[in-house]
């Protein structure tokens, strides 16, 4: 997915491992004023993209798919445009609960899938959806900004 999406005119993707999230809080607290930022995470990165939005002063989107239950769930406090969530309510589908934990925050959009936790990235929703949220990214106004174009950072948060 991630050399599909690097295809996309004007669209910086970089990916990082659960564990790094604190370096994505610092590559995103660099970005120019006005760079819209998208977090994918998937699996225990998918918990990770809350404490990143916790640590950050704005984020426009972060598509959550298969959050871990075998992690703390962190309540969002950070200021996050939009929140999509996917997730397998069954745990025995996802090895136990991997892809099975609700994360915490206000105005989360919850979808339900019956995705392996392994298969879950493959899933052509999600695969859409995130394409889907590139394009209304790109068509909105720069956040905290009046310039119309800027160039958008989409932060790939892979784990695992």
């Amino acid at each position: 997915m991630v050399a599909e999406l690097q295809s996309i005119p004007d669209v910086e993707v970089v990916t990082y491992l659960h564990p790094d999230w604190s370096s994505l809080v610092d590559d995103i607290n660099r970005q120019p004023a006005g760079t819209h930022i998208l977090i994918i995470g998937y699996s225990l990165g998918a918990n990770n993209a809350i404490l990143v939005a916790n640590n950050t002063n704005y984020i426009d989107s972060i598509i959550a798919l298969q959050p871990s239950i075998f992690t703390p769930n962190t309540s969002l406090t950070g200021k996050v445009g939009r929140i999509v969530e996917i997730y397998n309510p069954n745990p025995w589908m996802t090895f136990g609960g991997m892809g099975s934990q609700r994360l915490v925050g206000p105005n989360i959009e919850y979808i339900m899938n019956n995705d392996s936790h392994l298969g879950a990235p493959f899933n052509s929703e999600f695969r859409n959806l995130v394409k889907s949220e590139i394009v209304r990214l790109s068509a909105e106004p720069a956040p905290n900004t009046v310039q119309a174009k800027m160039p958008m950072a989409l932060s790939g948060h892979a784990g695992q």
